[in-house]
């Protein structure tokens, strides 16, 4: 989409042209980002490499580097937002619609709902008892979803726009690769723009457990229960996620990693690495602080 077509849609001044295939915030990775700069404290942010184009105040304007297509706006946000509900909500932009289709052979439970539009279930999946998928759900083969599950529910994204909180749209969706596993009473946050929040295949989310919008989890997973993975966090393949820890927003987690119960995880963690703690750390590092801590108290 060229940055000129906005200009029709909300109230802004096109600067430098541009084009982006998607929206985002200043942080996001995937695709060509149209994103809003309305806070001198994200200028790091443009340096991002899949910024192209941005929104910002005549002030913050200049600081915008000249290979980002430019509008500018009085009220950077409320444009950005509104931009992103009109695509949304009135063209396919984000999403083409289409009929919901079910494999043959899957299976679905009489009190499950199924959305009757954007839906894709492959052969064997089976969906039990008052589970939920909404619009926006791409499930794989050989799945299950258990009991009281919902997939694709509208994500936590407040926003205070033109002096209203908000919850923002999700025009994204859920994407379910194979034989996963998604236990009683989870809930899979779709996208906020475009694009998926996504299980790789072979993954296991245990009961109670919610993946945010935007979270990328790898294949062959175990997130047990009661844990939160936050939005548009990257979770490699084989990684454990213990009952009731929690993954910070934009936290990179690498392959085969090991995150202990209880964790809170605010940093990247390194292919193989294990973490303890709050706020978690390396873990034979905080198996040993905590012994120090436990002999001075010992003293004491």
């Amino acid at each position: 989409m060229q940055l000129s077509e906005i200009a029709q849609i909300v109230d802004v001044l096109v600067v430098r042209g541009g084009d982006f295939d998607n929206l985002g915030l200043l942080t996001h990775r995937e695709g060509r980002v149209l994103a809003g700069y309305y806070e001198e404290r994200f200028a790091r942010a443009l340096q991002n490499p899949h910024l192209a184009c941005v929104i910002s105040s005549d002030a913050l304007a200049p600081q915008v580097p000249d290979h980002i297509g430019l509008a500018v706006a009085d009220d950077v946000k409320a444009a950005f937002y509104r931009l992103h509900e009109y695509l949304c909500r009135h063209t396919e932009f984000y999403w083409k619609d289409f009929e919901t289709e079910i494999a043959a052979d899957a299976r679905i439970h009489g009190s499950a709902y199924v959305a009757p539009l954007n839906v894709r279930i492959g052969n064997r999946t089976t969906v039990a008892p008052r589970a939920i998928i909404l619009e926006h759900s791409i499930i794989g083969s050989d799945c299950t979803i258990h009991a009281g599950a919902v997939i694709g529910g509208e994500g936590f994204e407040p926003k205070w726009v033109a002096e209203k909180h908000l919850v923002i749209p999700h025009a994204g969706g859920v994407r379910i690769g194979d034989c996963v596993q998604i236990m009683c009473c989870a809930h899979l946050a779709r996208a906020v723009f475009g694009g998926f929040t996504e299980i790789g295949d072979g993954s296991i989310v245990d009961a109670l457990v919610h993946i945010a919008h935007n979270a990328k989890i790898g294949r062959n997973c175990e997130i047990a229960a009661n844990a939160l993975v936050a939005g548009s966090t990257s979770i490699g393949d084989g990684v454990w996620i213990g009952p009731n820890a929690c993954v910070s927003s934009e936290v990179r987690v690498g392959n085969h990693a090991f995150i202990s119960l209880g964790s809170v995880v605010i940093d990247d963690v390194p292919d193989g690495g294990r973490v303890t703690g709050y706020f978690a750390f390396d873990h034979r590092e905080y198996k040993r602080s905590h012994r120090l801590f436990k002999a001075a108290s010992l003293k004491d």
